[in-house]
């Protein structure tokens, strides 16, 4: 047994069988791994994976106790399942979670495989499990989670102790498509649910007390005391059994949705944090093309980002400084001068030198609606709006040097559309199109920039999915609340809130744009806010 002292929940006591995991290399890894990217908001939001897996445990073995005291106390039934066997399967699932999380958390994700039913199809050899994940295997760090801890299981010989099925399932949110295993499926959504889990409630504490932002507070005791199996009459007088919280868990469930609709669209989407995830994401790129350029007779793969890169040998034996990879290989490659490219001495300057970092020139999705309805016709919103959406993947400076290389893009591809090749051209003709769009945002930004007397020094973010509340999710969900013994009433039916439905303009997004302090200052030496005057030279100038 061994304590950790957390500074949300005090001491947590850890089994030694526990403690043989967390003292391997893949594991002590996640010190490496940031929790957020809110550092660029919060400069005291600085935890990590580590911790917040350790507070997962701490939650997970609280909920599990009460869930499994009050199941027994309600059902006979259910008194003689193997309990242990499927505590210890879920505490290990809450302990392993995030061990094959990607450098800098979410940012990193998406530089792993989408898929993995391969591999995990490979650990083991389940045909319901195979059948279930035909659908897909969860987020890709999760996927990873799964394969990276139950082979650290297995070599420990742990996982003859529990059942690697569940395990899986629990890190991936597989649940079994029978209803036969409500108690299994139960389980799953403890650590991987769609609206409150112990994954989710240790972040919403943990996030909220390190940067400050805690608006509430979240009483899991409370929640985790109410939480049991419970027999439901549906509206056809059919009796089954579904999961439940007892009724003073309400309004903690209300709380907790509160709490992730906050952090969600003030600190998630705010454009400080979405610009330093940016950063970030676009010198993983160059790092990935830059390790695979250079050891590219070994890192043979579409990607750096494998479970051999997570391990402790990783690729040290074929001679490429590559092992337990984490967020000071991004960042060591960002701060050392081995860069040939201007993109990614541009990345360098903006990541660490926050005085020429450029700077939102709106602070919120609330503030951009309004600029946009107040100084662009509903017309050259929509496409101006849609022009954005379309370069995003591909455009996020916009500067002279980002000009020059879009023109001269274009002329390369008006040259392949003179080929004799149909193909190519049909291919090219859809290409330029593309590419016009670019250039015409680049010349009105330009062209401003003149008129003003500025520096042409811009960026912009593409936010696709308009912020909606999770009471939402609640009016559609499957929980279930015991007011007594024989009433238990879907939860959709018994809330008080309710979320409010987005206009068109809502749904199709909005974005955040960019400038540097310089033009920013020199805007309002003359009286003038930048954002507002942009808007309105669009308004005049853009061409539908």
């Amino acid at each position: 047994m061994k304590q950790i002292k957390d500074p949300i929940y005090g001491y947590v006591d850890i089994d030694d069988e526990y403690i043989q995991l967390i003292n391997t290399p893949e594991f002590q890894r996640l010190r490496n791994i940031v929790q957020t990217s809110y550092q660029a908001l919060y400069p005291s939001a600085l935890h990590n994976r580590f911790v917040h897996s350790i507070g997962v445990f701490h939650l997970g073995e609280k909920a599990f106790s009460c869930f499994e005291f009050n199941v027994k106390k309600t059902f006979d039934d259910y008194k003689h399942r193997d309990w242990g066997k499927m505590k210890k399967t879920f505490l290990m699932a809450c302990l392993l979670h995030d061990v094959g999380h990607s450098p800098f958390s979410h940012t990193g994700e998406s530089f792993y495989k989408n898929d993995f039913k391969k591999e995990i199809s490979e650990l083991l050899s389940d045909d319901d499990l195979k059948k279930d994940i035909s659908t897909g295997t969860g987020k890709p760090h999760e996927a990873m989670s799964a394969i990276v801890g139950l082979k650290l299981l297995r070599k420990f010989g742990i996982s003859k102790s529990i059942n690697e099925d569940l395990f899986i399932r629990s890190i991936i949110g597989a649940k079994y498509i029978s209803e036969e295993r409500l108690l299994e499926n139960i389980i799953i959504g403890m650590l991987n649910g769609s609206l409150i889990d112990v994954d989710k409630l240790d972040y919403l504490i943990r996030d909220g007390y390190v940067t400050g932002f805690s608006t509430m507070a979240l009483d899991v005791d409370r929640l985790f005391a109410g939480y049991t199996i419970v027999d439901y009459v549906d509206p056809s007088a059919s009796k089954h059994r579904v999961a439940a919280y007892k009724r003073g868990a309400l309004s903690v469930i209300e709380n907790v949705t509160f709490a992730n609709d906050l952090e969600r669209h003030w600190i998630q989407n705010h454009p400080a944090i979405l610009y330093d995830a940016k950063l970030v994401d676009l010198t993983i790129s160059n790092y990935n093309v830059f390790m695979r350029k250079k050891y590219e007779e070994v890192l043979i793969e579409k990607t750096v980002f494998t479970e051999k890169a997570l391990s402790y040998s990783g690729y040290l034996e074929q001679g490429v400084p590559l092992c337990l990879l984490s967020d000071d290989d991004i960042v060591s490659y960002l701060k050392n001068e081995l860069h040939d490219t201007k993109e990614v001495k541009v990345l360098r300057q903006q990541y660490f030198d926050r005085d020429t970092r450029l700077k939102p020139l709106w602070k919120s999705e609330s503030e951009f609606l309004q600029l946009e309805q107040d100084l662009m016709g509903s017309g050259i919103r929509r496409s101006f709006k849609a022009t954005l959406k379309a370069i995003s993947k591909t455009v996020f400076f916009m500067n002279n040097e980002e000009l020059e290389k879009a023109n001269e893009q274009k002329r390369l591809m008006e040259d392949a559309e003179k080929s004799d090749n149909e193909v190519l051209k049909e291919a090219v003709k859809t290409s330029l199109l593309a590419q016009n769009a670019i250039i015409q945002t680049f010349e009105i930004f330009n062209k401003f920039t003149n008129e003003y007397d500025l520096n042409f020094e811009y960026a912009f973010i593409f936010v696709e999915h308009h912020y909606e509340s999770n009471y939402s999710k609640l009016q559609n969900s499957d929980i279930y609340i015991e007011f007594a013994p024989n009433r238990v009433i879907p939860l959709k039916d018994v809330l008080t809130v309710t979320s409010v439905t987005p206009n068109d303009d809502e749904k199709n997004g909005y974005y955040y744009l960019f400038s540097s302090k310089h033009n920013i200052n020199k805007m309002k030496a003359k009286g003038l806010e930048l954002g507002q005057e942009i808007m309105k030279y669009v308004s005049r100038n853009w061409r539908c």
